[in-house]
């Protein structure tokens, strides 16, 4: 703990009391205050002087009506007081009833024939003034009887003549719903003219700090709108809102005069709400600020118990509320111990500008603590100094804002300045850089014309190493369409007439695309040429299965492979296909058959199992195979390119050449793709078996 930090938080709320001790009369002189029902003014001179306080001892008549014999139960109350506090000098009465106030009042020789106004602060509930026995005027409506009783607490003024030297004023207070009862602010006597410029100047000060808290309060709101770094304004902001709506219903309460149509009910309601908002926004304001040193919990549970007075209040009735509000008033009180607490394990030297909302704070919990004890202790209305503290604690956060953005002024002009000079240093290095990037272009440039060209060099290579479709063999007729998705691609296919009679097809899909798959495909046309005329096309998987996993097992190769032979004069084929895709069997009437995988893809196991297949091809019949990469479509919703509805487009095509056969099939193949981008390498091969061809050109 820092000795500072108690000396600034203790020490600047003990003079803002002595501030206020310096505007509070403690005394006054004795011809000027009330004694026993009289109070003698005679001794003013002058026309102008005044207001005069009209605090003292009055007369008090319990249970009675002004009109009535008023000398029974007769006695003393001090004004302003409530007359259900028992004091050494008076009895306490009932909370709720009615009484009559009298003063007997002799007048200054200077005041008499001038028109005087008599102003009368806040009386609980409901009063009526007479002058001399004459009905003066009053707020509610006071009666006997509770039910007929109608309560308006408002501080009201009176104008009248005197006559003579000497005057009795009678007021007859109802109090059904209040707390406490009776003349609770002091009635003050003067010249019309001094007491309209009292009352215009009381005016201001309550216009002023409703206005003061209305501007910061949207002032703070408005820079949480433009700048949501931290929701602490925002809260504050209401906070202010809320304090300046009570402004309204305390002390002279404006909104009265504005609004007269208003009940007491809605100004109660109105006065509470406001507090217990006022309350939990500070409280959202204060963790928000400090939300390292206060308890998230405590602030949720206060948030619930505000939340459940404020549903009380809405549907409670004014003397529910009027003795609900106590129970609040203790929630503040510890509130207020809560916060004190925290405050006082606060680190000044790590939180910046913390020290002006701590000492606003100090300033406002005394402004609340004088409140309270003016309601409770000396049961009188309060001075509502809390809105004069609140009007501080405003400016200073305000003092927050404005040091707080000096600061970030200043970092942002440093910053400013370290921008111009690392600007310089970018300016610089872009011109190297520029030279640069043009220097490292032109290399690219070659570089990348120099990769294209063999990149040609390569696609025109691996073309020359598949079978070329202009290749004459007797006995059956094929083409085949090879689109890779580079310039060179992964798909390997050979036809080959390796024995009279006999025609070998191979189809094979290194796993990939681009250089790399390429590779595999010299590879593969390199050992498969070794291995062509094996006798069956089993022994020329297994062989090439065995060869790859020798020589190439550091590259991980895997790969589909479908080899199938043609018997022409058996009419038969004989095929087996290692992880292949099903292939598709035309027969000459338009009817096809799936030839299935015999064997797993190759390039995984040593020791493989692959199996073949016999199948009738007699002349007409057509062989469709492809890669993968015709049926690898990722649009799930409308695949049109599966093995199915590829067989049954092709059958339907039985009577067209294979070129248009091929074509048709490129185009599902680009329509069930759709805007898509293609994934791989596409080879369709279409083999019949026919002496010559008879299909149109």
């Amino acid at each position: 703990m820092h000795t500072a930090k108690y000396l600034f938080f203790l020490l600047g709320p003990i003079g803002f009391l002595i501030f206020l001790l310096s505007l509070t009369p403690w005394h006054k002189e004795e011809n000027l205050r009330a004694y026993k029902g009289i109070i003698d003014l005679r001794g003013i001179q002058s026309a102008s002087s005044g207001p005069v306080d009209l605090s003292g001892e009055w007369e008090f008549f319990w249970s009675q009506e002004p009109g009535k014999i008023l000398e029974s139960f007769h006695g003393n109350m001090t004004v302003p007081g409530s007359w259900n506090r028992e004091t050494e000098l008076h009895p306490s009465y009932e909370r709720l009833g009615y009484a009559t106030y009298r003063l007997k009042i002799l007048l200054p020789d200077v005041w008499v024939g001038k028109v005087l106004t008599l102003s009368v602060g806040t009386v609980w509930s409901s009063y009526r003034l007479y002058l001399d026995g004459e009905f003066l005027g009053e707020s509610g409506t006071p009666s006997t009887s509770p039910k007929s009783s109608v309560a308006r607490v408002q501080p009201r003024s009176f104008s009248f003549v005197p006559s003579s030297s000497q005057m009795e004023v009678s007021l007859f207070v109802t109090n059904n719903f209040a707390r406490q009862g009776g003349i609770s602010s002091p009635i003050k006597l003067g010249p019309s003219e001094v007491m309209l410029s009292t009352r215009t100047r009381t005016i201001f000060t309550e216009i002023f700090a409703f206005s003061s808290l209305v501007i910061m309060g949207l002032y703070h709101i408005s820079l949480y709108l433009y700048l949501r770094s931290s929701k602490a304004p925002l809260y504050f902001g209401f906070m202010s809102m809320a304090i300046s709506l009570r402004a309204l219903v305390t002390n002279t309460r404006l909104l009265m005069e504005f609004f007269p149509s208003i009940n007491q009910n809605g100004i109660q309601m109105i006065e509470q709400i406001s507090m217990m908002c006022a309350t939990g926004l500070y409280l959202l304001f204060f963790y928000e600020t400090f939300s390292v040193y206060a308890s998230k919990l405590y602030v949720q549970i206060s948030l619930a118990i505000i939340s459940l007075f404020i549903i009380m209040t809405l549907f409670g009735s004014l003397e529910f509320n009027s003795s609900k509000v106590a129970y609040f008033h203790l929630f503040i009180g510890i509130t207020i111990g809560y916060v004190i607490y925290v405050i006082f394990g606060i680190d000044f030297d790590k939180e910046s500008n913390s020290s002006y909302i701590l000492y606003g704070s100090g300033i406002l919990f005394l402004g609340v603590a004088i409140d309270l004890f003016y309601t409770y202790i000396l049961k009188v209305s309060s001075h509502q100094v809390s809105h004069i503290a609140l009007v501080l604690f405003v400016f200073l956060q305000s003092l927050v804002i404005a040091s707080d953005r000096s600061s970030k002024y200043k970092e942002a002009k440093l910053l400013t300045e370290d921008l111009q000079t690392m600007n310089l240093e970018l300016f610089e290095m872009k011109e190297k850089l520029v030279q640069k990037v043009e220097d490292r272009t032109r290399t690219l440039n070659d570089t990348l014309q120099q990769i294209n060209r063999e990149l040609e060099i390569a696609q025109n290579v691996q073309r020359k190493i598949l079978t070329p479709p202009e290749r004459e063999i007797k006995g059956i007729r094929f083409d085949y369409v090879y689109k890779p998705l580079e310039k060179v691609g992964g798909d390997f296919l050979d036809i080959s007439e390796i024995n009279p009679g006999q025609v070998r097809v191979l189809l094979a899909d290194a796993v990939g695309h681009g250089v790399q798959a390429s590779l595999m495909t010299m590879a593969l046309k390199t050992e498969y040429e070794e291995l062509k005329k094996l006798a069956c096309p089993t022994h020329v998987l297994k062989e090439l299965n065995g060869r790859f996993l020798r020589k190439f097992d550091t590259l991980e190769s895997i790969f589909p492979c479908f080899v199938a032979d043609i018997y022409l004069e058996k009419k038969e084929v004989l095929y087996a296909s290692a992880g292949h895709p099903d292939q598709v069997l035309l027969s000459p009437g338009g009817n096809y058959e799936l030839l299935h995988k015999t064997g797993p893809i190759l390039g995984l196991f040593d020791d493989l199992e692959i199996e073949f297949s016999t199948y009738k091809f007699p002349l007409g019949s057509r062989l469709l195979l492809f890669s993968d990469g015709l049926i690898e479509n990722r649009r799930k919703e409308n695949r049109w390119s599966t093995v199915e509805t590829i067989a049954s487009r092709a059958s339907t095509l039985s009577n067209v050449g294979l070129q248009k056969l091929l074509e048709e099939l490129v185009v599902m193949e680009e329509k069930s793709r759709g805007d898509e981008q293609r994934y791989d390498d596409i080879t369709i091969i279409a083999i019949e078996s026919r002496e010559t061809p008879e299909y149109p050109a």
